[in-house]
Formats: C-alpha cells, sequence, structure tokens
C-alpha cells in the first residue's frame, strides 16, 4: 500500500512539476534572425544593388557592397552586446534611408535623452515620445517658430519607432516618415521574424 501512495505521489509529480516550471511551454526560438530584402512603401535594402536607380545606378555595385561591409559590422556588434540580433538600412526610390534593427529580446525603456516641452522650446526641434498603435515613438518634428504650434500632419524630421511582441522587438528609423508608417514597417518586419 505505501509502494503505491509513493508511486502515486512520484506519478503526480511529474505531471504536476513541469507545469509548475513551464517546462512543457515551447521554448522560445534561439535561431538567427533575417530581415528582408524589401519592406512596404516601395524600399529595398541598400546592401542590394538594386534599391540604386537613377543618377546612382552606375555606383549600385560599389554602394551595396559598402552597405553590406556596414551591415556584417553592426550585425556583428548588436550580436555581441545584445545576443541574437540584426541590422539593415533600406532606401526608397527616391533615396530617402529607412534603419531597422531587430532583436530577440523584450522590449524594454524606450525613451529621448530629455523630454523638453515643446511650448517653452523657443522655436528649437524637440523630441517627442508617442504611443502609436502597439508601439512607441521618438518623433522629432521641424522647429515651429516662436509662439507657433507645430505642425503635427507633417513628416517628422527624423522618428524612430519601437514594437515588441514576446521576445522580439523590432525598431525603425527615418526620415520624413510618419510614425504610423513606421510602426506598420515595424509590425510587418515583426510578423516575418515571428517565424523565424
Amino acid at each position: 500500500m505505501l509502494g503505491v501512495a509513493c508511486l502515486g505521489l512520484i506519478a503526480a509529480f511529474a505531471i504536476a512539476l513541469p507545469k509548475a516550471t513551464g517546462e512543457d511551454e515551447p521554448a522560445a526560438s534561439t535561431g538567427p534572425l533575417a530581415l528582408p530584402d524589401t519592406l512596404p512603401g516601395g524600399y529595398t535594402a541598400a546592401d542590394l544593388p538594386e534599391a540604386f536607380t537613377g543618377d546612382y545606378a552606375d555606383r549600385a555595385a560599389e554602394i551595396s557592397k559598402l552597405q553590406q561591409a556596414a551591415r556584417e559590422h553592426g550585425d556583428q556588434v548588436l550580436s555581441d552586446v545584445l545576443g541574437t540580433a540584426v541590422t539593415r538600412t533600406y532606401a526608397s526610390k527616391d533615396l530617402h534611408a529607412l534603419f531597422v534593427q531587430a532583436f530577440r529580446a523584450a522590449g524594454g525603456a524606450f525613451a529621448p535623452d530629455s523630454l523638453p516641452d515643446p511650448a517653452t522650446a523657443q522655436g528649437q526641434s524637440v523630441p517627442e515620445l508617442v504611443s502609436v498603435g502597439d508601439g512607441a515613438c521618438i518623433v522629432t518634428r521641424q522647429a515651429a517658430q516662436a509662439g507657433a504650434a507645430v505642425d503635427e500632419s507633417a513628416p517628422p524630421a527624423y522618428a524612430q519607432c519601437q514594437v515588441s511582441e514576446g521576445e522580439l522587438t523590432v525598431q525603425v528609423g527615418g526620415q520624413n516618415l510618419q510614425p504610423e508608417d513606421m510602426v506598420g514597417i515595424a509590425d510587418h518586419v515583426l510578423g516575418l521574424l515571428q517565424d523565424q
């Protein structure tokens, strides 16, 4: 009888312990991350010659090689410091740059160095921290004249947005692109990475 009771306790432990420790949950992926060659909005990875057309077509191979070297260096630094992480620069058809970084880590603190009050900025550009959909964005708009309201409908001079889900984080930064569009791109990349 004591043997049956002990066997029952062992069985209960064998069933309950993995559930208590989360062992039966699928482990988060630890494999490498790969950013896509193209992004919504007509962006092509700058480390590919096809990103450069028009006036830059004759230098496309040279420019893309430099971008590939920069990407490899950035990937190495990010991975050395943060673990699984990648970076890639994209170019639009009119050659506006978009910077994308992805990390196999939960999102964390994300804020500008300081948050001065735009009302007291006396015509200087100031960063703002805004919530956009499921992302957070640091937005810097063109300086308004002293006493004038900032044109919120105009694309920012620069913005950087972060979107996270689980153990994946994507950051997108660029000029003259609305934060909503940047969060949309980050969401797109996040969706692609969840399958990796």
